[in-house]
This record gives structure tokens, sequence and C-alpha cells, in this order.
């Protein structure tokens, strides 16, 4: 089988795979809805636990790299708990869809600091980008859709926190890479995961302490899950990145992620979407697949 096919089928089974962490945060937060912090810091420290276990050439922590990780691990951590709560009070696909924009960070990174060239296609995607966010507005009162999903104004503040969150990791992610020329990604993971996991055990405790054995009984699996799921797809992903130029990969990714999410929120989670915000999907995942054709 060639090549090409086989890392497609690999960005493929990643991109299922990285839905699993998506689905364990909304199925706890649908029973539980407590226990955030605690919650997304046991993410944090599984998924920290695969860039231990897939280093090859053993581990060397550079003094200059620990600030980028910390600083990365705090937008990280931001991103991490707004994440949890958007899953709680939003749609699935629609979370996912705009979480996947925090991708224009890296763009804009790339434009105006690294003077990566712009094609017609950069510029077409993030026009469609705007149309989608136009698009996928919640159903208006009285338009007779009230068992559409709904956009509420908690879940918009969140999901625009953890995109800037998400874009800024994302940013300090390819800074440390020109920085140290991709000498130690997974020592940069490791501090920025184990700092995220930290601070947000640190916030949990004092949030809520008293729920610590509910919060790791009712939840452990869940986050188990969600951690393994989010390193077994970034280990994935450096597998498919190493067989075929990202430029093929990283638009795959994005058109099959939000086209699994769509079905995973319409057969899981029932959601129903309005005409208006299902177009505003498709346009999103079509800037998504642009975009990401530039990087």
């Amino acid at each position: 089988m060639p090549t090409t096919i086989i890392a497609l089928l690999l960005a493929t089974l990643s991109t299922g795979i990285h839905q699993v962490e998506g689905v364990m945060i909304k199925k706890y937060n649908s029973k539980h809805q407590k226990g955030g912090f605690i919650f997304t810091a046991l993410i944090s420290l599984f998924a920290m636990l695969f860039f231990f276990i897939t280093d090859k050439g053993g581990l060397n922590f550079p003094v200059e790299m620990i600030p980028y990780g910390i600083a990365s691990g705090a937008f990280y951590c931001i991103a991490s708990f707004l994440t949890f709560v958007a899953f709680g009070c939003g749609s699935f696909v629609l979370t996912n869809l705009f979480l996947s924009y925090s991708l224009l960070f890296s763009v804009c990174y790339g434009l105006f600091v690294l003077n990566d060239p712009a094609t017609p296609l950069t510029y077409i995607g993030l026009a469609l980008m705007m149309v989608s966010v136009f698009l996928v507005r919640g159903a208006k009162k009285g338009d007779g859709n009230d068992e559409k999903v709904k956009i509420s104004f908690k879940w918009i503040v969140c999901v625009v926190l953890s995109v800037i969150g998400s874009g800024m990791f994302g940013v300090m992610q390819k800074l440390q890479q020109v920085k140290f020329e991709k000498s130690c990604d997974n020592e940069f993971m490791i501090v920025t995961l184990g700092f995220s996991a930290a601070v947000l055990l640190i916030a949990g405790i004092i949030m809520n302490g008293k729920d610590l054995l509910y919060i790791l009984r009712h939840g452990g699996l869940y986050a188990s899950a969600a951690g393994v799921s989010n390193g077994a797809t970034n280990l994935l992903n450096l597998v498919v990145n190493a067989m075929i130029p990202i430029s093929i990969a990283a638009p795959t990714r994005s058109g099959i992620k939000i086209v699994v999410s769509f079905l995973i929120s319409l057969f899981i989670f029932k959601e129903k979407l309005t005409k208006r915000q299902v177009a505003g999907v498709i346009i999103g995942a079509a800037s998504l697949i642009l975009l990401n054709m530039k990087i």
C-alpha cells in the first residue's frame, strides 16, 4: 500500500481518536458538572505521560526553554479549563469548530512575524471563517426553533477566551521550535503540560478540595481516556507529518475533524442545528482546510 494512503488512513485514525477527548469532557460534564479544574489537570497529566513515553533521544531540558514552556503552560491551562466549561454549556460540533479557529493565531504569527508568504487561499480561508462565525449564531427567540442549538453568552465568553488561549499556545509552540530548531519538542510539551497540570490541580484543590475524591472516582476514567486520546493524537500526528507533507496532512485532518464532530453531535448528543448553522459548519470546515493548506 502506498505511503500516502497509509498516512491518510493514520490521519483519519488520529482525527477519530482526537474526538474521544471532547466526547469524554462533554459526557462527564453532562453527568456531574463539577470539578473542572481537577478534571482538566488529570487530562494534562495523562497527556504529558505520552511525551515521556515517546521520547527516543533522551530528555534534555535547556534552561532557556523553561520560560517558553511555562508561558505556554499558562495559556494551555486557561484554554483547557474554558474548553471544559464550553463543552458543558454549548454544542459539541460548534465548540469544536470554534476551537479550531485558534489556528488563526499561528497563521497571523507566520504571516506577520515569520514572514511566511500568503496566497489567495489564505485570504479566501479567512473570509470564509468570518462567514462561518456569522452563520452559526443561535436561533432567535420566536422563530419556531426552540429545540435547536442556541448560543449562550457564557458559551461565547468561554469559547472566545479558549480560542485565544489555544491560539497563543500554538504561537508559543512555533516560537520555541524556531528558537531551538525543534531540538526539544518533547521537553517543551512536558514542561507545558506539567505546569498546566500543577496550576489546575492547585486551583482545583482550592475551589473543589472537598469534592476531590468524588471527582477522582467519577471523573478519573473520563479524564484518563481524554488524556490518552490527547497524547495518542499528538503521537499519530508526528508519525503522519513524517510520512507526507504537512500541506496534505493538516487540511485532511481539519476536514475530517469537522465531519466526525458533526456526526458525533448528531448521533451521540442528539444536537439539532438550524440550516444556517449547518451551512456555517460546512463553510467553517472549508475555511480550515484552506488555511491549513497554507501552513
